[in-house]
């Protein structure tokens, strides 16, 4: 995979920016999170664009929309302890860019597959939808009128992480491992952000919180680009 100059700036950059944001959240400067928050999927939007070997495509579309939404999730939970009412607005963009993300997914697939490992998958699946329902059940009682919207939600990030999950055995193991991890540790960042919000405090929310959403972000983009790369190289040697 060949790196531009462009996408090595904006890599390093959002690398830079990441460690900041992260240590805004454990001494809570609140102007440095302002500053380092919005530009963390803008940096990793231009890394992706410039680190693509191909033309735009289906999938590309997708993962852009995927990064333009989870920006707009950002600055919407970012502002929500400034302006009532912004966490559901908040939940909507990152509810669309999961659903963005589930089909890109399908997507980022070869046309055939190699191993599928069923049993591998399967057990997999069940483990994803035991989570799902014991996020909900957990926090059922202090959900109040955001109910149906936060069932609605947890079922999208469950179907984003099988998504990632029945990829594979159609790439490569490097892809799938990598878009696989993210979309746990996006689980992982949501179910903190709800368990935090509606159930107990957690020791080091935020810093926890955007760990795990910052990781996620990463490992997916690097994985889909991993893939599209992969097969731009292989559609040029036939």
């Amino acid at each position: 995979m060949k790196q531009t100059k462009l996408s090595i700036y904006a890599l390093n950059a959002f690398y830079i920016i990441a460690i900041l944001n992260l240590i805004t959240q454990v001494v809570n400067i609140e102007w440095l999170d302002f500053a380092t928050k919005p530009l963390l999927m803008i940096l990793l939007f231009i890394h992706y664009l410039s680190q693509r070997n191909s033309k735009p495509t289906g999938l590309s579309k997708l993962v852009v929309g995927a990064l333009v939404f989870s920006w707009f999730g950002d600055l919407l939970l970012m502002l929500q302890g400034r302006i009532d009412g912004l966490f559901i607005f908040g939940l909507g963009a990152f509810l669309i860019a999961h659903v963005l993300y589930i089909f890109a997914y399908r997507k980022a697939k070869y046309d055939e597959p190699g191993d599928l490992n069923n049993s591998f998958i399967r057990t997999r699946i069940v483990f994803l939808v035991f989570i799902g329902g014991a996020l909900i059940y957990m926090l059922y009682p202090n959900l109040g009128s955001l109910l149906i919207p936060v069932i609605i939600y947890t079922m999208v990030i469950i179907s984003m992480g099988i998504s990632a999950l029945l990829r594979r055995g159609w790439t490569s193991e490097k892809s799938f491992l990598m878009v696989y991890s993210g979309a746990l540790l996006f689980i992982m960042s949501d179910a903190m952000i709800g368990i935090d919000k509606f159930m107990s405090p957690i020791i080091q929310a935020r810093l926890l919180i955007m760990a795990t959403y910052i990781s996620a972000q990463f490992l997916i983009i690097k994985g889909i680009l991993i893939h599209e790369n992969e097969t731009s190289q292989q559609e040029e040697t036939t």
